[in-house]
């Protein structure tokens, strides 16, 4: 018996392999939407979790506004639970780029074993000045270039670096920035472009600018299990982090006071040793000017006594000479004084002779006489007397010829006399000359002392001088390091888990996306399911009551009788179930993860099966199949004493017998002549069967309005979220690019930039955007502060305007406008007051004047008079908001701009257009599979509940066949309550979806991006369009079972 009924169901099943074909096809689609959907979120939370386990993501980043000492990891290392430690250094800072241009990047420590990287191209670093670049940025040619650090830096960032350029060894993906977004930064154009990894000797610091811990066990990421064990370790991490900041506080403090007190007492040291080598510089000053003097005095004697010697030295110059002539002179008279004596003794001696021999004297007398006397004797005693005469004068001769000798030998001594007196005055001229060029060295060192004098004078003068200025200048740096040590705030310690990284929380919040419509696609598809299989068996049953009586009379039981429905659905249940499974396991999750992989760096799709959503799904499969096929059952095997034709329980003759069909009842439209009377016979039997048989109107409603309702909802998801980046940057943001000056406006503007821009033709306005946190009643959320700097041209550029488009007043002064999906984050309200603040100690507080529509990011409006007021000076203007002319090259112009010295980045309002509509293509995966999966689920519904209307309805379409109606007429009559009914069915469906919808964004969260939730008037067209489609590709497979019907059925007996 048991292998009849087998056979008879397997037979039942080939018989009627479409209606078994389309619960195993409903089931397998509702199964593998809902599986799919549900597994993809912990199918991606795996993936991801697997991921940042492997490269071992840190568990909690603790900062300090201070920094950390270099053995603070080790207050923590060996800690229970922690399996690692470690401190890094991370800083924003501006690289310029082998093209010239100035990039924002952040250096990161590149640690032992946290953090860790994974290599596209290249190597890691092995040397100080090698880095590993981000692998998103910098494509693998980019290996081997280097970077160098910008001279733009602020110089405590520039500080921080060991080296002036870097060589880029590598290409990688980091699992501290699993998705695009880098973070915000207060340089350049606000936004990090990317990251490098270098080695801890890469940086020139002593500190730590925080320190990363990581738990010894891998949690499932996101889990709650995982968030009680980061708060149990912020618990105890924080306030060891909070005592580690307090000690370098401690020594910082200590260490500036200690260098201030011991720069004071240099200062008294040095100050008091040079005081005291002035005094003595000043001493020896007294004391050279002293001996100068004293040296002057003996000059000017030397001086005085070498012109006295000069002077008696030409006075005995001249005496000696005057000797000298006087012995020349007397010398000639001597020599012709003896010339003359020798003369006249020669001739006395001749005039003797003569004389004597009794001649006359020669010549005349030597006397002057003229002749001797003529006689003898008076010539002889003349002669004698002569003679006598002549002997006395050669006597006198003589004598006088000896005192000429005597004088000639007077004379040679006065000579010689004369010459010693010369050697002796030559000898002294030589001592003269020697003192006098003595006396020039001494005036000679007299001058170098007094030049020597003159420079100490000077030198001390400006030792004197020095000292001032020094003195000033350290008591300055004193004050300067004193009140820079007033300045010195206890330090600020945060714990900061995964949830604060940019990738991890958005991460979650977008596999949280897929969540959200787990929540609620599921539920109808299961829903739409389950009025299917319900339509199916019911129908199915009622079309074999007759089979079942048979049963029953052969003495089968209840059991067995319900036991071959339920085999049939629960068959067909189980199987597509499986097939549900596994479609929903691979497939969906894999389609969805290769979209997210356009936002995020986390490996490859990691194969999820869970056995429980399994078990949930079966049992889910067989409540719709089995148990709508057990009430149907149950219903028909019970009886029904309501129509009278059955009694409490359902007898075998009273099954065998049909149904008494339901009385017929005048339909609405029969009452309206005017509109009745005008239909043909077909389309009033169409119509009346509408309507009369309401179980299958409702059916083909709910089922078709379901699915209708689905195709609303995924067009509507696509349509509010692919319009988005349109939406910002054409009805918020107005300009077309963003040019981030290096300076203010004010000083930014050189000639380069000025031309460019005169050259192009572009307007343009500036402000000031500086990146802050703002804190709300609920939360805290980074912002970006946009501060004009020209109130009345601003609304050109920037267009403040409400959800509903009304337009919204820039705030006053004490006031702020903030995007709305910001202040819904925070809990801001208008009129409530909020604080903003940064790093670098900027601050306000305002008031909410106004909420304004925004769709990326979040933005704060505020005027020049807020800022100033709040932090006492003026904002620094340094973004311009350009609008270009008609027909500029965007990409050209940036490049231009690019060039000037005074500019630091661009940023093309259509490129990042692009950058967040690709962004946003990583949904449309989801809503395609959405669309599909409704489009499926429409096709098999209408199929089926076709299938059963033809089906159920063989003998009246034969009927009509006997009747002489032609086959398209007999299709028309049978297509036409198609229309109706999926004609009501999408009408109702569109309703649904709208509610659908709304439902199903308020479940999808991104932060930082809101959503205009609406549907455009084309998706609802195309909805309805798509129903009708699978209609008519229903009614052409459904065209080919009519023509089979054969026109003898209408002759059979009921009975």
């Amino acid at each position: 018996m048991k292998s009849s009924m087998r056979k008879t169901t397997r037979r039942e099943i080939r018989a009627s392999f479409g209606r078994y074909f389309a619960i195993l096809a409903i089931v397998a689609l509702g199964v593998g939407f809902f599986v799919g959907l549900m597994v993809t979120t912990p199918a991606m939370v795996k993936t991801g979790g697997d991921y940042m386990n492997r490269l071992e993501l840190y568990d909690m980043r603790l900062v300090s506004t201070l920094g950390f000492e270099k053995d603070a990891p080790e207050l923590f290392a060996g800690k229970e639970g922690i399996e690692a430690a470690e401190g890094a250094v991370s800083a924003d800072f501006l690289a310029t780029e082998p093209d010239g241009r100035d990039r924002v990047l952040a250096a990161q420590t590149l640690l032992e074993t946290q953090n860790r990287l994974e290599l596209v191209a290249g190597r890691l670093p092995e040397a100080p000045d090698e880095v590993v670049a981000d692998a998103s940025l910098y494509p693998e040619s980019a290996v081997g270039s280097t970077i160098r650090i910008s001279e733009e830096n602020p110089e405590a960032t520039a500080e921080l670096f060991a080296y002036k350029e870097y060589k880029i060894v590598g290409t990688a993906h980091a699992v501290y920035y699993v998705n695009y977004e880098r973070g915000a930064t207060t340089l350049g154009n606000g936004r990090v472009g990317g990251f490098v990894y270098l080695l801890p000797e890469g940086f020139d610091t002593d500190y730590y600018t925080e320190v990363f811990l990581r738990l010894d066990e891998d949690y499932e990421i996101y889990s709650d299990e995982y968030k009680a064990a980061a708060q149990e370790l912020e618990l105890w991490a924080e306030p060891l982090a909070e005592q580690a900041a307090q000690e370098r506080y401690d020594r910082i403090t200590a260490d500036a006071q200690a260098e201030i007190d011991d720069a004071k007492k240099t200062l008294r040291e040095e100050t008091a040793e040079a005081k005291a080598e002035l005094a003595e510089a000043e001493q020896e000053l007294s004391d050279g000017q002293a001996e100068l003097e004293d040296g002057r005095a003996a000059l000017a004697d030397g001086r005085g006594q070498i012109a006295d010697a000069k002077a008696e030295l030409s006075s005995r110059q001249a005496e000696l000479d005057r000797s000298r002539q006087e012995l020349s002179d007397g010398r000639a008279e001597l020599e012709a004084g003896l010339l003359q004596i020798a003369e006249g003794k020669a001739q006395l001696q001749a005039a003797i002779a003569a004389a004597q021999g009794g001649g006359s004297l020669p010549g005349e007398g030597m006397q002057g006489s003229g002749s001797l006397p003529g006689s003898g004797q008076t010539q002889a005693s003349d002669l004698q007397a002569q003679l006598n005469a002549l002997e006395a004068q050669l006597a006198a001769l003589e004598a006088q010829e000896a005192e000429l000798l005597q004088k000639q030998a007077e004379l040679e001594a006065g000579e010689a006399q004369l010459a010693a007196g010369q050697e002796q005055l030559d000898g002294a001229r030589r001592t003269l000359s020697a003192k006098e060029k003595e006396l020039e060295d001494q005036e000679g060192k007299l001058a170098d002392a007094e030049k020597e004098l003159s420079d100490g004078q000077q030198e001390y003068e400006d030792g004197r001088r020095t000292l001032a200025e020094e003195t000033a200048e350290a008591k300055g740096k004193i004050a300067d390091a004193e009140e820079e040590l007033a300045k010195i705030e206890a330090p600020d310690v945060y714990a900061l888990g995964r949830d604060t990284n940019m990738g991890y929380a958005c991460y979650e919040n977008d596999s949280a996306i897929v969540a959200g419509i787990a929540k609620v696609f599921p539920f109808f598809f299961f829903l739409v399911a389950a009025l299917v299989c319900i339509t199916t068996m019911n129908r199915m049953v009622e079309e074999q009551r007759t089979q079942i009586g048979v049963l029953k009379a052969l003495g089968y039981s209840e059991a067995r009788i319900m036991g071959k429905y339920l085999y049939y659905a629960g068959s067909a249940g189980v199987i597509g179930s499986v097939i549900g499974f596994v479609i929903g396991s691979t497939v969906f999750p894999t389609v969805i993860w290769s979209a997210y992989r356009i936002m995020y760096n986390l490996g490859d799709y990691t194969l999820y099966l869970d056995w429980r959503l399994a078990a949930v799904s079966l049992a889910a499969a067989m409540l719709c199949s089995m148990g709508a096929t057990w009430l149907t059952c149950r219903y028909e095997l019970s009886g029904n004493g309501k129509n009278g034709s059955l009694h409490q329980h359902g007898t075998a003759a009273e099954l065998i017998r049909p149904k008494s069909p339901k009385s017929g009842k005048r339909i609405v439209l029969e009452r309206m002549p005017f509109l009745w009377n005008r239909l043909s016979f077909l389309a009033k039997v169409s119509v009346r069967n509408v309507f009369r048989y309401k179980q299958r109107f409702f059916m083909m409603v709910v089922g078709i309005g379901g699915c209708t309702a689905l195709l609303v909802t995924g067009f509507g998801v696509k349509d509010t979220i692919a319009d988005v980046a349109d939406m910002q940057y054409e009805e918020v943001q107005l300009y077309d690019m963003g040019v981030t000056l290096k300076d203010s406006a004010e000083e930014g503007m050189d000639g380069a930039l000025a031309q460019a821009l005169e050259e192009s033709s572009a307007a343009w306005t500036a402000a000031a955007e500086v990146s802050m946190d703002l804190t709300g009643k609920d939360a805290t959320k980074s912002a970006i502060v946009v501060v004009p700097q020209d109130m009345g041209e601003i609304g050109k550029y920037v267009d403040l305007h409400t959800h509903e488009g009304e337009a919204v007043l820039w705030p006053q002064k004490g006031e702020a406008v903030i995007n709305e999906k910001l202040a819904q984050n925070c809990g801001i309200r208008v009129g409530d007051m909020v604080s903003l603040r940064n790093e670098d100690g900027e601050k306000l507080w305002v008031t909410v004047s106004a909420l304004s529509q925004n769709f990326i990011y979040n933005y704060v409006y505020v005027s020049p008079e807020t800022w100033e007021e709040n932090n006492g000076s003026a904002p620094r203007y340094r973004t311009l908001y350009l609008q270009t002319a008609e027909g500029t090259d965007s990409r050209v112009l940036s490049e231009t701009l690019l060039a000037c010295d005074g500019v630091s980045a661009v940023s093309v309002n259509a490129d990042l257009l692009n950058q967040v509509n690709n962004m946003m293509k990583s949904l449309d995966a989801v809503i395609l599979l959405i669309i599909v999966c409704a489009g499926a689920l429409a096709f098999i519904v209408i199929y089926n509940l076709t299938n059963i209307n033809i089906t159920e309805r063989i003998r009246e379409i034969a009927t009509i066949k006997v009747l002489g109606f032609f086959p398209k007429e007999t299709a028309a009559y049978v297509y036409r309550e198609n229309v109706v009914l999926t004609a009501a069915g999408a009408l109702a469906g569109l309703f649904a979806g709208v509610w659908l919808h709304r439902f199903v964004m308020a479940n999808i969260n991104i932060d930082m991006i809101a959503f205009d939730v609406r549907i455009l008037p084309m998706s609802f067209v195309n909805s309805v369009l798509l129903t009708f489609v699978f209609m008519l590709i229903v009614d052409v497979i459904m065209y080919v079972k009519l023509e089979k019907i054969n026109m003898a059925e209408s002759l059979k007996s009921v009975e």
